[in-house]
């Protein structure tokens, strides 16, 4: 059994990264992650404090100190998508001949030729409740918009865009005194948490219980800044930071089976 995880190199992608590799050992893992980027991380200056933070800071520096966790090997040496292009990352996943794929975080849509290459289907963790909060920006727009309860979809992945059968839903209650750090952080714990149970039952050949989305909708874009200007609550605070870091870097579970692709 082999399953592919597809994060985004950084904090959130690290947490999600964990978990998995924690609660996947059973199957051979090899780890995938997004790198793309896009001007607005770089013209809004809350994006890029958020870069700093969950890129610069967790993976360009402190993720190079650690020490490799067995079955996790470091964000350094997970598999770089830019594009899932037929000749291009598309190719380089599908040469793992993944059995299921599992996206936390990642940044790429995957295209029709994908989806019916992976036998058992790709899930996927989408940090808003759907169908209400499709696209980017999930945890934020869900905070800017007062929702009292935040919620994080997993769903298996359909030609459209974060619109397949959901799987399970988790949920964060909004804490006017934590960051938006700490409520990205939660929504994803609680979601990779729904997907690994999902791929656990996939892998033993069944079929996790699901129904298809609602009718309606709406599809979120990346804020600019008078939309953070307007969010209640801060983008990070120290406390909350350190937190999420704690719990991305945080040992696996000891006496689980690891295995790995090499």
């Amino acid at each position: 059994m082999r399953i592919a995880i597809c994060v985004k190199k950084d904090i959130h992608g690290l947490l999600a990264a964990r978990m998995l590799a924690a609660r996947l050992g059973f199957a051979e893992l090899r780890f995938f992650c997004s790198v793309k980027t896009r001007q607005a991380e770089a013209d809004v200056p809350a994006l890029r404090l958020m870069k700093l933070l969950e890129r610069d800071v967790a993976i360009d520096t402190l993720a190079m100190i650690e020490p490799p966790s067995p079955g996790l090997p470091r964000p350094e040496d997970w598999v770089e998508l830019h594009d899932l292009r037929a000749d291009g990352g598309a190719a380089t996943l599908l040469d793992f001949r993944p059995d299921i794929v599992i996206s936390a975080r990642f940044s790429l849509i995957f295209p029709q030729r994908v989806i019916e290459a992976v036998p058992r289907g790709i899930i996927n963790v989408h940090p808003g409740a759907l169908p209400g909060y499709r696209g980017l920006f999930a945890p934020f727009w869900q905070v800017l918009r007062g929702e009292r309860e935040l919620g994080c979809t997993v769903h298996m992945v359909d030609k459209g865009i974060d619109t397949g059968p959901i799987l399970g839903v988790a949920r964060v209650p909004f804490d006017a005194t934590r960051s938006l750090m700490w409520h990205t952080a939660g929504l994803y714990r609680g979601g990779v948490a729904i997907a690994a149970t999902a791929a656990t039952t996939l892998g033993r050949g069944g079929r996790p219980d699901s129904v298809p989305q609602p009718a309606g909708g709406a599809y979120f874009r990346f804020p600019a800044a008078a939309d953070f200007a307007a969010l209640p609550v801060p983008i990070v605070s120290a406390r909350d930071y350190a937190q999420v870091l704690g719990d991305a870097f945080a040992p696996l579970a000891p006496g689980l089976p690891q295995r790995q692709a090499a």
